[in-house]
């Protein structure tokens, strides 16, 4: 039982009718729904909903910001409007929400962070991640104990050093040989792929889909793209 969000794709509709329709395409899945003949059994439920994009609201197209079609949640089940910067929404017609934007952020993020890390490391000893040490920790788990493994991890001169620069190490984290492992290009793609995703989409033909893995984010960035320019995406908060 948990707290996630869907972002729930509905067809072109009056703004008053959006509720109605994300309710609509959410009924398959609900838990106490009537699961007589000819209802679809399904993996996925939930008890309880309710549009709120909070700490992943969509941006909302530059001079669209009053737009009356945007959706803004309400407070928890109180009902009071929630206070969102008018440059954010919970949805809206995929033509009015700029989906680019938070993947040029986060590719731009991380490429700072990259281009930081390897400034950095190029003054120090190769490093190697800390999965390399707990791989031969559970190989040999008496032979090389757990102590062990966090201290040759951390004693590594350039790991060791990071903790020198607390600033980077926000940047970086705290195995960035790990996290840094694959080439720029990739490290981009994979970043923007990670902007939007929630966890499941329910697309406007009924499927839910746990999103989960680079090929499954990929794909929801591909679905909104190709949304119909008036069709709605919204995120809903979801207890199941």
């Amino acid at each position: 039982m948990a707290k996630e969000r869907v972002t729930v794709c509905v067809p072109r509709c009056a703004p008053g009718d959006v509720l109605r329709a994300v309710g609509a395409a959410m009924a398959p899945f609900d838990y106490n729904r009537d699961a007589g003949p000819g209802v679809p059994d399904v993996e996925t439920w939930w008890d309880y909903w309710r549009i709120d994009g909070r700490g992943c609201e969509f941006p909302v197209v530059p001079g669209h910001e009053d737009d009356p079609r945007l959706i803004r949640g309400s407070e928890a089940l109180s009902g009071e409007p929630r206070n969102v910067p008018p440059s954010l929404c919970d949805g809206g017609p995929r033509a009015l929400l700029d989906l680019e934007r938070p993947r040029a952020q986060a590719a731009a993020e991380v490429r700072r962070a990259f281009e930081a890390w390897q400034a950095f490391a190029s003054g120090y000893p190769p490093a190697r991640a800390a999965s390399d040490f707990w791989a031969r920790h559970f190989a040999d788990p008496d032979g090389y104990p757990q102590t062990q493994v966090r201290e040759d991890f951390r004693t590594q001169p350039v790991i060791a050093a990071l903790r020198d620069h607390p600033e980077l190490r926000d940047l970086v984290g705290g195995d960035p040989v790990a996290r840094f492992g694959d080439n720029l290009d990739t490290l981009v793609c994979e970043a923007a792929d990670e902007a939007l995703p929630t966890n499941a989409l329910l697309t406007l033909d009924g499927r839910w889909l746990a999103i989960a893995g680079n090929e499954r984010r990929r794909y929801f960035n591909e679905y909104l793209d190709a949304l119909p320019a008036d069709a709605y995406a919204v995120r809903v908060l979801y207890h199941g």
